[in-house]
């Protein structure tokens, strides 16, 4: 058979860019590529070193590199995020040349077992660019809604939007985020609009009594539950301040927010300031696989965020057929729609957040049908993790066709 073939029943051998891959069983860092991954016929993944990475966990070859010496010190990406652990720690940001250069020269190392490299977010893109200066190796780029951060730096996002159009394909997940970037200069012909996939068979709704038990969560008041790390942009302050006002207009509830992050002592500071330790459930980290046991524990999903793409959990709340209060940020707008499958509200506006949950509190009939219908939303708009790679390798030799 000849090598053509072969490469024609496999598919292109691709290697994947990231700053964030899931590090061990059930990690919630990269999972949406990790999604991809496991449905590509022929994938190696390059991510940074962590001190919680456990070998071989993974069904297909995954190279850590270390980037900062004493291994100890590295601690720029995983958490919240690189913004986050920067803002938590400003000295983190010298860690950057040391990350880039490490993460440059393996991928060079790997240029010979790749067809194309799928780089995720605008750092990982521009060690993929550098790369395909010297292999001539074609370049798929992802960029996500905290990408949109570097066009407030004009000087800055001028260079960038340079080196990012010399790739040859970019993904956005959402129309909108497409626009956004097309409008700050990104070439219109490079842009294909790829939503991450969603599995409907592990996010799908459970009964809640049980669950709760499990959980040991209480069974004598609705739960309002909240899922991402914890960081400035994911907005969790504005659910804690909007508590006093829901609990004052409804009477008990309970607030669960299932993530980690350099943003906890914060929050802790904030419960413990507005007196609400017997009404926050701060759960910590949590495995990936039991994430759709604590939505379909809860009643109500709320998305505070100041900052999104088209977050993942966002999709898989709705699927899960719970309500859903979100802000108006990133292509969340494109997902829901105000007062038809959930309730769109401005960020930062703990008012609105407050007067939202309310209303679905004292009226179970518009719970059922607004989550009824962001079920709905989900099952007839987003195809599986299967069906969204299939997308995505049609994409790839559409890129290598030519070649």
């Amino acid at each position: 058979m000849s090598t053509d073939s072969i490469n024609e029943i496999s598919g292109p051998k691709i290697t994947i860019l990231t700053t964030s891959f899931p590090r061990f069983e059930g990690d919630s860092a990269g999972r949406f590529i990790c999604n991809f991954a496991r449905e590509l016929s022929s994938v190696r993944v390059i991510a940074p070193h962590d001190s919680a990475v456990v070998k071989d966990v993974h069904p297909f070859p995954v190279e850590h590199f270390r980037y900062f010496f004493p291994e100890s010190c590295q601690s720029l990406v995983y958490g919240a995020g690189l913004a986050s652990r920067v803002k938590s720690n400003a000295l983190r940001i010298f860690q950057l040349p040391f990350l880039l250069g490490s993460f440059f020269l393996s991928a060079l190392k790997s240029a010979g077992q790749t067809q194309v490299f799928h780089a995720y977010w605008t750092l990982a893109g521009l060690v993929a660019i550098a790369v395909k200066f010297f292999t001539s190796i074609p370049v798929v780029i992802n960029l996500w809604g905290s990408d949109i951060l570097f066009t407030k730096l004009p000087v800055l996002w001028y260079l960038l939007c340079k080196i990012l159009n010399r790739a040859d394909a970019i993904i956005c997940e959402s129309q909108h985020f497409a626009d956004q970037l097309i409008a700050k200069g990104i070439s219109r012909q490079l842009i294909t609009v790829l939503p991450n996939g969603v599995d409907l068979e592990q996010f799908k709704p459970l009964d809640k009594i049980p669950l709760r038990k499990r959980l040991s969560l209480p069974n004598d008041r609705p739960i309002i539950i909240a899922v991402g790390s914890l960081s400035h942009k994911k907005g969790h302050k504005y659910l804690l301040t909007a508590l006093p006002k829901i609990l004052e207009s409804y009477g008990p509830v309970r607030v669960v927010i299932v993530g980690e992050g350099e943003f906890r002592s914060s929050l802790e500071s904030t419960i413990t300031k507005l007196n609400l330790a017997d009404h926050v459930f701060l759960t910590g980290f949590q495995k990936g696989e039991t994430i759709p046991h604590w939505l379909n524990a809860a009643d109500i999903f709320v998305l505070p965020s100041l900052l999104e793409g088209t977050p993942n959990i966002l999709l898989e709340a709705m699927a899960c057929q719970l309500p859903v209060v979100a802000t108006a940020v990133g292509g969340v707008g494109c997902v829901i729609e105000d007062g038809e499958n959930g309730f769109i509200i401005p960020p930062r506006s703990d008012t609105r957040l407050a007067e939202a949950v309310i209303s679905l509190l004292q009226d179970p009939a518009l719970r059922e049908r607004l989550s009824v219908k962001a079920r709905n939303t989900v099952h007839s708009q987003y195809g599986s993790w299967k069906q969204q790679s299939a997308k995505l390798e049609n994409l790839y030799s559409k890129i290598l066709k030519p070649r």
